[in-house]
């Protein structure tokens, strides 16, 4: 099994949304919990946006270097020099940028990220390890021709960077393409990790995708007036209408054809395929784009063939574009993030769900969930008990094969990080080799039997509690 956990991926927020403040460090497993309207989906959001952002402000140095570049061809960063130096600036650099695109993250005014703060809380040492153990190799591209301009490298076991510019290119544009690539290397991304966010929302945008495209609402909009307005045709159509990682899931599911096509050889397959079995039938994407369902066929019953996804149960929607990428996208290091992976699912289905994320832990993909299931959560702790007690292979062979549970989804706790949102504040929940200690779901739970108990033995026995 591989275990992968960035530890160096720790956050702290505060006035984000309806969170005051709060730290969220990032585990293969990941969970948010809590009441509605407590920034759950903000601070994955915010974390997603982190994740998915190539470049900061000019970090201090780079000029230097870009320069040395541009007059000699050739030039070395010795990242553990440049960090020793520039340390507290270059951090400063990554959160402010971060800062500055919230807006642009939850597509909302400026005004309401003034007194934000979301940090990337790092230390010189941990940042430092983690340069020296990675390896690369990255190649620019200019032009129409896609002719390779600048060629950076960097191996295992080394603090060095080596920068090769092979053909002229703009001084501001290398800028940038050395900025970007100290940046991702820092977050330790070149070639790795890719960031999904399936949102809450995906029943809708999987039946609407086409229409809910920003750029497509836009041109439509403005080819049925009779003057075009240049200015504001460019902003509609560069810009959206959504919250970023909206946004970026209609564009991603407008490109379904072209992911399909490159998606070869991809090592998530079978659990692809597991998920077709949990549907019960498969998906297909048509030339044109649009997602059809053919249900398996059933020993006894109508022979039923393929139909719109429209047609289809609210389970094979909402688990669509999970399938879709981990048949054709998923990468080992990847980090996935599921709001609510429950959706309009039956409690047997939550718990299935709740193991296929174990599988995909343990296959190398970090995943983060908000979720409001006391199923989801409860069958997590089962797999965490199962997981993290050691000895008595007999007894956790004879309890796998009798619930049917693979060993391929169990957990342990130092592989789950859970939190609560409550009343402002993000607070940590306890994991013990017994699973997450879900005060938040238990309480309302006790309170659902206190008042089950009450209305029973008033009205059906005649006894007052």
């Amino acid at each position: 099994m591989s275990q992968v956990a960035h530890s160096s991926w720790r956050f702290s927020m505060k006035n984000l949304g309806g969170l005051q403040n709060g730290c969220v460090d990032v585990k293969p497993l990941t969970i948010l919990c809590g009441p509605n309207n407590t920034g759950k989906t903000w601070a994955m959001y915010a974390i997603y946006g982190f994740l998915n952002n190539s470049s900061a402000k000019t970090l201090d140095g780079v000029d230097r270097l870009v320069s040395e570049l541009n007059e000699q061809g050739i030039a070395k960063l010795n990242v553990e020099e440049w960090l020793t130096e520039n340390f507290e600036s270059t951090i400063r650099a990554i959160n402010q940028t971060l800062k500055s695109k919230l807006p642009g993250i939850f597509n909302s005014k400026d005004e309401l990220f003034k007194s934000t703060q979301f940090n990337w809380d790092i230390d010189l040492e941990t940042l430092l390890s983690n340069s020296y153990e990675s390896e690369f190799t990255y190649s620019f591209s200019v032009g129409s021709k896609n002719a390779e301009a600048l060629n950076v490298s960097k191996q295992k076991n080394s603090q060095t960077i080596s920068f090769t510019l092979l053909k002229n290119i703009p001084l501001s544009i290398l800028r940038d393409a050395v900025n970007s690539l100290i940046y991702n290397h820092l977050l330790d991304k070149i070639g790795k990790s890719n960031t999904f966010l399936i949102p809450a929302e995906r029943n809708g945008l999987h039946l609407f995708y086409r229409e809910l495209s920003s750029r497509r609402t836009a041109l439509l909009h403005h080819a049925s007036r009779d003057e075009l307005d240049l200015n504001s045709l460019l902003r509609d159509v560069l810009g959206s209408k959504y919250a970023k990682p909206i946004a970026d899931y209609i564009d991603w599911l407008n490109e379904l054809t072209t992911i399909k096509k490159n998606g070869i050889n991809q090592p998530y397959h079978d659990l692809a395929e597991e998920l077709k079995k949990l549907v019960g039938g498969r998906y297909q994407i048509d030339a044109e784009g649009n997602i059809n369902f053919t249900p398996r066929k059933k020993i006894k019953g109508p022979d039923v063939s393929k139909m719109d996804l429209h047609l289809t149960s609210s389970t094979v929607k909402s688990l669509f574009g999970l399938w879709f990428y981990l048949e054709y996208q998923a990468k080992e290091h990847d980090v996935l993030m599921i709001d609510e992976p429950e959706l309009n699912l039956h409690p047997s289905n939550q718990r299935a769900v709740a193991r296929f994320v174990g599988k995909m832990i343990n296959r190398g993909i970090n995943v983060m969930v908000s979720t409001h299931s006391d199923y989801f959560i409860r069958e997590l702790n089962s797999l965490i008990m199962l997981g993290s007690h050691a000895g008595k292979e007999d007894v956790k062979s004879a309890l796998l094969n009798k619930h049917n549970i693979s060993s391929e989804a169990l957990l342990t706790k130092e592989k789950v990080a859970a939190y609560v949102f409550d009343k402002g504040e993000l607070k940590s929940m306890e994991i013990s080799d017994e699973g997450i200690v879900a005060d938040t779901f238990d309480e309302q739970i006790n309170q659902l039997n206190d008042s089950s108990d009450d209305i029973y033995f008033s009205y059906v026995t005649g006894e007052e509690i």
